[in-house]
């Protein structure tokens, strides 16, 4: 059963291994590798309050086993929104745990948290992540220009959806 929790200490080497990956930083903006040390210390801070932290990340769990993150960001309690990222690991895409797992996501930030709006930015070379957002409901609101990982200059488009 596909469920999403609170991240803990036994998620320390997944973390890591998807935190480091070079594979998944390239859809990222900016990232430099984590120790286990920062890892260890961010999951004994990660209980924080959205409300505090303006962020907060929940672990994909697919019957007992860490399969994935969506991190809640930039929360916003004047428009009641949050940007949401989103990671599987490759060992379990093509499922549709990703989706499954967005779908949960929309209820548990609506009803815990009262977050109206998700959005996402995605770079236009993720065409598996746009394709997951845009059936999923997100529109396209905002197209820019933003640097990844690389520091090279990709057109990013922030998508958007009102959760009811």
């Amino acid at each position: 059963m596909l469920t999403l929790r609170d991240i803990k200490n036994e998620d320390l080497d997944f973390l890591y291994s998807i935190e480091n990956n070079q594979e998944y930083m390239m859809y990222g903006d900016y990232h430099e590798p984590y120790s286990m040390d920062v890892l260890q210390e961010y999951i004994a801070n990660a209980s924080t309050p959205l409300f505090t932290s303006s962020q907060y990340r929940y672990v994909i769990d697919n019957d007992g086993i860490a399969v994935g993150f969506l991190d809640l960001f930039e929360y916003n309690a004047q428009d009641e929104s949050a940007f949401v990222g989103i990671i599987l690991d490759l060992a379990f895409r093509g499922q549709a745990l990703a989706k499954n797992a967005l779908m949960l996501l929309e209820r548990e930030v609506f009803n815990k948290w009262g977050i109206k709006k998700l959005r996402a930015k995605v770079f236009f070379d993720n065409a598996i992540s746009f394709s997951l957002f845009e059936k999923l409901g997100y529109g396209v609101v905002e197209k820019s220009l933003e640097k990844d990982c690389k520091g090279r200059i990709k057109t990013t488009f922030t998508l958007e959806k009102i959760i009811k």
